[in-house]
């Protein structure tokens, strides 16, 4: 019998995986969207799953198998003909459709019929008490990439999505109340910043073109995993070479350097999320935990739990909408 041959999993490290260009996204096509029909834009029919469909292999499982979210999230097709598994049934998105998977729905990302792999571009919002948690990524019949977890902490929108969630439940709900929830919720996203490990730009600007690429590109894939041949390349230089610049113009390796971005991400989160340790390791892109726990005591004197434990609240009003 042979192999299961899966898609390797890359960075999304162009312009199209920055941040800009997802806020762009969301006030180009997502808000004029809303604006045109509301709540529908993210209701699609499911359909009976055809036989011989299955799920995508991508070298990660989080990619390759069903699974059940602890949080609901909305998604939206940003090009391409979209495949996905919900429920044991599929449902079938065309560019600029989306859909909202409540809280503990089964489902996987990506459905193939037979061996046909359908290229599709997606945007991923988690919604988390403490914000919202974006995504995007691309699928094609060669690979599968996906940019880094952007993580806006604005308390704001947690609540904008609740009342969206609690209004659309009731039996006399009313659609013009949830259009202007979604409308505010999508509205202060694309006006929130992410948290991003920021890049010293007076001192990159005068470093060699390659190693200003390659900081450019971990920054944009700080929590992905990247070899050092993706780097090099991506760059338009050898391994080795690539090597050579870091320790001679920043005096550590690629990976030390990609190490302390990760570290100082995963500071933030324990400090301003409420996050599980173990979700801030994977969200800061440590795939060992017992490893993740040593170096942060390593660079920060203190375990991730007492970061954890010495973490305020400080809630902001809710935003009204209607007011």
């Amino acid at each position: 019998m042979a192999s299961k041959a899966y898609l390797p999993n890359l960075p999304l490290v162009g312009e199209e995986g920055t941040w800009e260009s997802i806020s762009e996204l969301i006030r180009r096509q997502i808000l004029p969207k809303i604006e045109a029909v509301g709540d529908k834009l993210f209701q699609s029919d499911l359909r009976p799953l055809p036989l011989g469909a299955a799920v995508v292999p991508v070298v990660s499982e989080n990619w390759s198998r069903p699974r059940q979210d602890g949080t609901p999230q909305f998604v939206y097709l940003v090009s391409g003909q979209g495949l996905m598994l919900v429920e044991g049934k599929m449902l079938a998105l065309s560019s600029g459709q989306g859909f909202y998977l409540p809280k503990g729905t089964l489902y996987a990302p990506y459905l193939m019929l037979g061996k046909q792999i359908l290229s599709c571009e997606w945007l991923w919002f988690k919604i988390h008490p403490f914000g919202v948690v974006v995504l995007r990524s691309r699928l094609t019949p060669k690979a599968h990439h996906q940019s880094a977890h952007f993580i806006v902490a604005e308390r704001r929108l947690a609540d904008l999505f609740s009342e969206w969630e609690r209004e659309r439940s009731q039996t006399d709900a009313d659609l013009r109340v949830t259009k202007g929830l979604l409308m505010a919720f999508f509205g202060l996203l694309a006006r929130s910043y992410p948290f991003l490990p920021a890049e010293n730009t007076s001192v990159n600007n005068d470093l060699p073109l390659p190693l200003q690429n390659a900081l450019t590109a971990l920054h944009r894939a700080y929590n992905k995993p990247i070899t050092l041949n993706q780097l090099a390349g991506y760059c338009g230089v050898t391994p080795e070479y690539l090597c050579r610049l870091f320790r001679r113009y920043l005096g550590i390796t690629p990976w030390q350097y990609l190490e302390r971005l990760r570290l100082r991400v995963a500071h933030y989160l324990l400090q301003e999320t409420g996050l599980s340790v173990g979700d801030v390791a994977f969200l800061a892109g440590f795939n060992d935990l017992r490893h993740f726990q040593r170096l942060f005591k390593r660079a920060y004197g203190k375990t991730p739990n007492s970061v954890r434990s010495q973490k305020r609240v400080r809630r902001k009003p809710f935003l009204r909408v209607w007011d």
